[in-house]
């Protein structure tokens, strides 16, 4: 751990390097683990997986679902009952407005986005039907702002995790790049970032920024923090950094974009594989996976550091995730915050994580 100052903020930073490159091969079978633990939580005849209220939710099923099929296993329909019954449980419980959601419950977006990208993820043809429906229902809970939100027409406004999660769903259901939705998704996520140059909240502001991003336009999961001026500002973590990278590379912006470049330096300064810059543990396991995706998206191996060492991400984070892998093949969460007080939940995270360092690896 060390201190370095950004924008006069005091920021602690964690690194971690492995003694030793970690080999690809070392990767695969801890996805196995984690997914032969999935499959063990799986409640056959039912379609859900764990015992939580969570399991309820088309959505939670939805992230084991696509964490199995990414899998290096690659796991299908016609593989068991693990797969088929929760695909067809989703799409039992789509509405004839599109949305996948269960009656009563509520974020009716955010479990249709999730339902989206697993059905994507099984490869089968004959979702697409159900897929295309779902993209007419998200692209309606996209607010005038440009932010999703996990409803549609939902009273408090898009924010980045949705907004996220959303663009994802719609760019896996084949929504075309020269879609509105996109454009008017980048004002929004401009808003959600502590860069004066691009976020027109900041106009004003005369202090340096990080670069990084939170949660809703002038609002953190986290808290505030104080600027060397004393302005107190929404205190920008990685989690959402990560979520603002995925969802400009979604829209079609380029890496050389000022939005972006400024999101990267938040990283280079805020380096971490072992917790969630400016938030610790909570969210942990929602940040490996969001950062993940988002140095693969990018295409970015080696990242360099404010310091000047470079870091290989994917190395990095697969062999903290194996570290902290349970013997029976689980990943569990100290933080109980956003949900992640639900080992399915957090070994779905992280199969899908260290799926995609498996990937970068090669």
């Amino acid at each position: 751990m060390r201190t370095v100052k950004c924008g006069g903020l005091a920021l602690v930073v964690a690194l971690a390097w492995p003694a030793a490159a970690l080999e690809r091969r070392t990767v695969k079978p801890a996805t196995d683990r984690a997914g032969n633990w999935l499959i063990e939580q799986y409640n056959l005849g039912q379609g859900t997986f764990g015992r939580s209220g969570y399991s309820e939710l088309p959505g939670f099923n939805a992230l084991v679902v696509k964490a199995l099929c990414d899998s290096p296993r690659q796991y299908r329909e016609s593989l068991g009952p693990f797969i088929s019954e929760p695909v067809k449980c989703l799409l039992k419980t789509q509405r004839e407005d599109g949305a996948i959601a269960r009656p009563g419950a509520g974020i009716d977006g955010y479990n249709t986005a999730l339902a989206i990208l697993a059905l994507k993820a099984t490869a089968n043809p004959k979702h697409a039907e159900a897929i295309a429906k779902a993209k007419d229902y998200l692209l309606k809970c996209q607010g005038k702002d440009g932010g999703f939100s996990y409803d549609q027409g939902r009273k408090q406004g898009g924010d980045l995790s949705n907004t996220v999660t959303d663009l994802l769903a719609l760019e896996a259901a084949g929504l075309e790049k020269g879609s509105k939705a996109y454009k008017k998704a980048v004002a929004f996520i401009r808003r959600c970032q502590d860069s004066p140059e691009t976020n027109p909240d900041w106009a004003d502001a005369k202090t340096d920024a990080t670069g990084g991003a939170y949660y809703q336009p002038g609002v953190s999961g986290v808290g505030t923090t104080t600027t060397r001026e004393g302005r107190s500002v929404p205190k920008p973590y990685g989690g959402m950094t990560a979520a603002l990278i995925e969802s400009l590379l979604i829209c079609d912006l380029k890496s050389d974009a000022p939005e972006l470049q400024a999101a990267f330096r938040f990283f280079r300064h805020n380096y971490s594989v072992k917790e969630n810059p400016g938030a610790g543990m909570q969210g942990y396991f929602y940040y490996a996976l969001a950062f993940a995706r988002a140095m693969k998206a990018a295409g970015i191996k080696d990242l360099e550091l404010a310091d000047g060492r470079k870091a290989n991400w994917a190395e990095d984070l697969a062999a903290h995730l194996l570290a902290v892998q349970a013997k029976d093949g689980s990943f569990a969460n100290s933080d109980p915050k956003w949900m992640e007080d639900d080992p399915v939940l957090c070994t779905a995270y992280a199969l899908q994580a260290l799926t995609v360092c498996y990937e970068a690896m090669k």
